[in-house]
């Protein structure tokens, strides 16, 4: 219903252009976002235009000052819209606009409200700085648009679109859950449902929290499967927790024994993990990342070890799994978990807006 009232207001707002276009499941430029705890609000927005995918409106709500959306550079009036869906209460904005081909990437804008099907202005700015507070009297609005009247080709740059209300911003995701690198370098989000956290696992009496990574770009040609030959990396800073450096490995009648237990009682300790081979980073911040299947532990990885961003980890493989049991490579693939205070990342998030979530917490790869 939301994205239907998006669009509504693409027509609304005074005949400015068509229908934005569509970039895909993140970098939509109208797009729906409710992240659960990771989102204060959920919330849609829409753009008037954008330059290209790359400088889409999702970088609007990153918490990344250095990630910036782009118009078009045709001679027309540009927009954002932000739709909170409901009434919020509002008393505060922020605009970051870098500077672009030597000035400032916007002289002047106003931020309107929808009072019934009209745009309301409720202040204009015309001396742009980089960082624009905007303390407003207190409002109660669902709807908020910034407006860039333009009146040459130029595109129009913002960083960032913050609506607050007593310093929490509504509508970004925190920096908590963005600028991380991907596990595996070049690999791709899952494709299937099953592969995501939230997933139910039947088979084993309980849910899936973390996402399975089984593919990778190569530079030419098409995907490929991952082989114990694969690296993982540490996707942020962080301080090794568990390195399991004396795993044994999952026979065939343990892992038989520890799957019927699984199904017949639930998981209330792990006595023998399916996991297999597994370190965990402690990046800080209450987030904690698990590699899960390892085929081995890179030199020097233990309890302690302080890690950087990009930093080796290990190899990828099968162990805990049947396939380790059989001594084959059957089901190679990363097991990869985010926690947050205690919480695997996506609980309780519908798996459309997983994906989405993903992509923003993994900012620092292109997963596009």
């Amino acid at each position: 219903m939301i994205r239907k009232i998006c669009l509504l207001f693409t027509a609304l707002s005074f005949g400015i252009s068509a229908a934005p276009k569509s970039y895909g499941s993140l970098g939509s430029e109208v797009d729906f976002l409710d992240f659960g705890k990771v989102t204060v609000a959920p919330f849609s927005y829409s753009v008037s235009s954008s330059y290209d995918e790359e400088y889409g409106a999702f970088n609007l709500f990153d918490s990344n000052p250095k990630s910036y959306w782009y118009s078009s550079g045709e001679n027309k009036p540009e927009w954002i819209i932000v739709d909170f869906g409901s009434k919020r209460l509002i008393n505060s904005i922020e605009v970051l606009v870098p500077m672009f081909r030597g000035k400032r990437a916007t002289d002047e804008y106003e931020i309107q409200v929808l009072h019934q099907e009209n745009w309301k202005t409720i202040f204009k700015n015309d001396k742009v700085d980089l960082v624009n507070q905007h303390n407003l009297p207190p409002i109660d609005a669902s709807i908020l648009r910034l407006y860039f009247p333009k009146k040459e080709e130029k595109s129009i740059v913002i960083g960032e679109f913050k609506i607050l209300l007593n310093g929490t911003v509504l509508n970004s995701v925190s920096n908590r859950f963005t600028g991380y690198q991907y596990p595996v370098p070049d690999g791709l989000l899952p494709e299937k449902d099953y592969q995501l956290p939230g997933a139910p696992r039947e088979y084993r009496n309980g849910v899936h929290k973390g996402l399975d990574i089984y593919y990778k770009r190569e530079k030419i040609g098409p995907p490929r499967r991952l082989t114990f030959s694969d690296v993982l990396v540490s996707p942020a800073d962080g301080t090794i927790i568990r390195a399991d450096l004396d795993y044994s490995p999952m026979t065939l009648s343990e892992f038989q024994k520890y799957s019927t237990l699984a199904q017949k009682n639930g998981v209330t300790y792990v006595e023998k993990d399916f996991g297999g081979r597994q370190v965990w980073i402690d990046h800080g911040n209450g987030v904690m990342t698990s590699f899960n299947h390892l085929s081995s532990i890179k030199k020097g990885i233990k309890l302690g070890t302080k890690v950087k961003a990009g930093d080796e980890i290990g190899n990828v493989g099968n162990s805990g799994l049947m396939g380790e049991a059989k001594g084959n490579d059957e089901n190679i693939h990363l097991h990869f978990e985010i926690w947050v205070d205690g919480e695997y990342l996506g609980a309780g998030v519908p798996t459309s807006q997983i994906r989405k979530l993903l992509q923003f917490f993994f900012s620092k790869s292109n997963l596009n």
